[in-house]
């Protein structure tokens, strides 16, 4: 008959526990520095309402367009990204701008704005990559949160 040696098995398992309670915290940690939403805000246009989404790092997300307020969820790992970019970007301020040829009427403009700092438009096309990686957090956090821009013959958006 074999004896199960008790130490072995709880040095295994806290060896084998220690690397998730690490990620966990600094999880955590990262969490707790972030206390701030995300915001996006975008122009609209002629045919599209302007918008404004509150991001923050949990997921959750409050916006309005024409308007109307709505709220709902991205995924943990879309506002990790979105958060991680913001940092990277600071200050927001300080950016790179190119301005782009946009038309009067159908042209638009991104900004991002954490903690009273704001981005100048980041939708124009840009060689740096902090500006690229949050224009596209931004339009990938807009497509998560399902909601329409283009204005119906109402003013509101379509559904």
């Amino acid at each position: 008959m074999k004896v199960f040696n008790f130490y072995k098995i709880s040095l295994a398992s806290v060896l084998l526990a220690t690397p998730l309670c690490v990620l966990s915290l600094k999880t955590v940690a990262q969490t707790a520095i972030i206390q701030e939403p995300g915001v996006i805000i975008n122009s609209g246009s002629t045919n599209t309402c302007q918008y404004t989404i509150r991001v923050l790092p949990s997921g959750k997300a409050t916006y309005t367009v024409c308007n109307r307020k709505g709220a709902g969820e991205i995924k943990v790992n879309t506002a990790i990204k979105f958060f991680n970019d913001i940092l990277a970007a600071q200050p927001l301020s300080k950016l790179p701008y190119k301005p782009c040829p946009k038309s009067v009427s159908f042209g638009t403009s991104t900004q991002v704005s954490y903690q009273g700092k704001k981005s100048p438009d980041i939708s124009c096309s840009s060689n740096d990559f902090r500006v690229t990686n949050l224009y596209s957090d931004t339009n990938s956090i807009r497509d998560e949160l399902k909601f329409s821009t283009f204005r119906t013959s109402g003013g509101n958006p379509s559904l």
